[in-house]
């Protein structure tokens, strides 16, 4: 391929662009919904075929995430409608179960239920988490929709570890008064 069949990254930035302003649900992010379902699918299996494709994979969900972020236009927001609107924005309401374990004004731990539905396997316990892509959206998504860019995500409990669930860990540095009965606790 030369050079010249290259495109340029301002052309694919345009177009990406003029994309994922598109209020099709059929788009996440700039990219088709089936494409993302299917990098999602991906990702799971490449994180459990080799750890070193967690922090690549982890860097792209949170790009993704924040794009999608970007595309809800709806600042800011408590957690709760956060993870509801990312739910649906994914096209997975009803598919998957997500609850909020607890929460204090250093985070919360949300629970996610039905993984191995959505991509139509189960995923074996390989020993490790394999969901770094899905921690890096929520952390870009959250990042984007509350405002908050000190958040981060992390995986603790995975299917990929034997457990029935995953589990992410949502870490912040909180305003006095957020989210243990400040104003963004009540949605």
């Amino acid at each position: 391929m030369t050079k010249a069949a290259i495109p340029s990254i301002e052309r694919i930035d345009s177009e990406l662009s003029s994309v994922s302003s598109c209020t099709n649900a059929s788009w996440l992010g700039g990219i088709a919904a089936s494409d993302f379902a299917a990098l999602d699918r991906l990702a799971v299996k490449l994180i459990g075929l080799d750890s070193d494709f967690a922090a690549p994979l982890r860097e792209m969900g949170r790009v993704i995430g924040a794009r999608i972020a970007v595309e809800q236009n709806e600042k800011p927001v408590c957690l709760d409608v956060a993870l509801s609107a990312l739910i649906l924005a994914c096209g997975l309401e009803g598919v998957i179960e997500s609850r909020i374990l607890h929460r204090n004004a250093e985070g919360a731990l949300l629970q996610i239920s039905g993984c191995s539905a959505v991509l139509g396997w189960p995923i074996p316990n390989v020993e490790r988490t394999v969901c770094g892509f899905d921690a890096g959206l929520f952390e870009g998504f959250l990042r984007g929709v509350t405002d908050e860019k000190a958040l981060s995500v992390e995986e603790t409990a995975c299917l990929g570890l034997g457990h029935a669930y995953c589990e992410f860990k949502i870490h912040r540095q909180p305003a006095p008064g957020e989210w243990e009965g400040g104003p963004h606790d009540h949605c």
